[in-house]
């Protein structure tokens, strides 16, 4: 139906997260309306996001420049007792801007599907768990991991998990509280919805 360079923007752009065929083809037609030197432009920042980029060596969020610790993990004034543990780095991002959490992340990297039963090995569970205990020898151990993932099956499978393996660590578990409703994605949540699903968060404890 349409040309070849035309389906293999369709077929590379419809892979990713929230856009289909249909969102790509109508992409690429607006494209084909832009000058040459504004599709080099977009060439250039989708560039730089693997070329300026990192990945932080502690918490697995964005980090620009050389460091490996991002902003958050190198600010001084962040309370390092506590981690809230996200799915993705736009959950962060989503708590970040209620203003209401001063403490460290973990971007786990994704959650445990039904459909995948070794999908558990793919998060950074082991990384997590081994932040916490190296911290304890610290003077500023870990006492609280917030387990701040999205209220769907998916995220409450990934928090009984995550509780259980946690559990040796000794540090208090807690979960967002009310606000989120059942099936939402924090990452559309409004602030004040989200804030307040933070200050009431709940401690999880295993029976």
């Amino acid at each position: 139906m349409y040309p070849n360079p035309i389906q293999e923007f369709i077929a590379r752009f419809a892979s990713l997260p929230s856009i289909g065929p249909r969102q790509a083809s109508r992409l690429a037609f607006h494209l084909l309306k832009k000058s040459t030197g504004e599709l080099q432009g977009y060439a250039n920042v989708i560039l730089a996001l693997h070329e300026n980029l990192n990945v932080c060596a502690e918490c697995f969020y964005v980090s620009g420049g050389k460091d490996k610790n991002c902003e958050i993990c190198n600010d001084p004034e962040r309370d390092q007792s506590v981690i809230c543990v996200v799915e993705k780095e736009t959950d962060a991002a989503a708590i970040e801007k209620t203003g209401r959490f001063k403490g460290l992340y973990h971007i786990l990297g994704g959650t445990i599907s039904k459909l995948e039963p070794e999908s558990y090995k793919k998060l950074r569970v082991k990384e997590l768990f081994e932040r916490i205990k190296t911290s304890q020898k610290d003077k500023t151990p870990v006492k609280e991991a917030i387990l701040a993932l999205n209220p769907t099956p998916e995220g409450d499978m990934t928090a009984l998990y995550l509780e259980r393996v946690l559990k040796a660590t000794g540090v208090k578990i807690t979960r967002l509280g009310r606000g989120l409703p059942s099936g939402a994605d924090m990452e559309f949540a409004d602030e004040e919805t989200l804030g307040e699903a933070l200050d009431s968060r709940k401690e999880m404890k295993t029976k």
